[in-house]
């Protein structure tokens, strides 16, 4: 065996070892079963949103944009871009994993869902705005996270009480929607908004699911931020404080509708 011939043969059996030792690439998490299909606009309407077991994930009524919500796990501020039916057009889903799976788990999947049957396109970038930065208050929190099993209260919460069942991340993003909103009206729907949506960003550094309620009154003279921010911290142990931040955008590059089924 001459030296060439040595040199060759050493080369193939490091390569061999170092793919030996290296893991393969994950492959993409998906459902084992999914079903996606327009809603149906003469159904009886009952409650809508998404609803995430373990291995199960349902969706009634919902746009686009709001399965962009929760797969990426980003506020409403942060998606960008997209088709003009984004927030118009609703859907229906009933997706399955193979094993019980995980809230993060099953936001991967649901990614992987909307690429196949919605055919979503996105892309990453970043921009400074003005924030407001919910932090944890000096005292500590006044919520506790609860079990990812627990379900959210099936009663309705008092009158003039707002509910909120979600992670921190989450909770921030529904506050941007909130604090757009006049104190007077009702704030179930992010289209009651009067403005554009107030950025908050979540720095509690909280972790896990939580059912949150929390009273915001009126007060004269204030304004709905103001009332926000003492509602936060007298209730909750939570902050909200003005600053600037560098915000990571998802801008939606493509999306294609799901026709309805003959």
């Amino acid at each position: 065996m001459n030296r060439h011939t040595a040199l060759l043969l050493l080369s193939a059996c490091c390569a061999a070892a170092l793919a030996q030792s290296q893991p393969a690439a994950p492959a993409s998490l998906a459902f084992e079963v999914a079903t996606v299909e327009p809603s149906n606009p003469m159904a009886a309407r009952g409650k809508s949103g998404i609803t995430v077991d373990p291995g199960r994930m349902s969706a009634r009524r919902v746009s686009l944009k709001e399965l962009v919500f929760e797969a990426y796990n980003v506020p409403y501020y942060q998606i960008s871009g997209g088709p003009a039916w984004l927030d118009s057009e609703q859907y229906d889903i009933d997706a399955k994993a193979e094993t019980p799976a995980t809230r993060d788990q099953m936001r991967l999947m649901l990614r992987t869902l909307l690429a196949d049957r919605f055919k979503l396109t996105i892309h990453r970038e970043s921009k400074e705005m003005r924030v407001y930065a919910l932090t944890v208050a000096k005292n500590g929190p006044l919520i506790h996270a609860i079990q990812e099993e627990e379900a959210a209260p099936a009663k309705q919460p008092p009158l003039g009480v707002q509910h909120f069942h979600c992670d921190m991340p989450q909770f921030a993003g529904l506050l941007s929607i909130r604090l757009s909103i006049p104190l007077l009206e009702d704030p179930s729907t992010p289209s009651r908004s009067n403005g554009p949506l107030i950025p908050v960003v979540d720095k509690t550094g909280l972790r896990g699911t939580y059912n949150i309620d929390v009273e915001v009154k009126p007060e004269p003279d204030g304004d709905s931020i103001t009332a926000w921010q003492r509602a936060l911290q007298q209730q909750l142990g939570l902050k909200l404080e003005a600053q600037k931040a560098s915000i990571e955008i998802i801008v939606i590059d493509h999306a294609e509708k799901i026709p309805a089924r003959n």
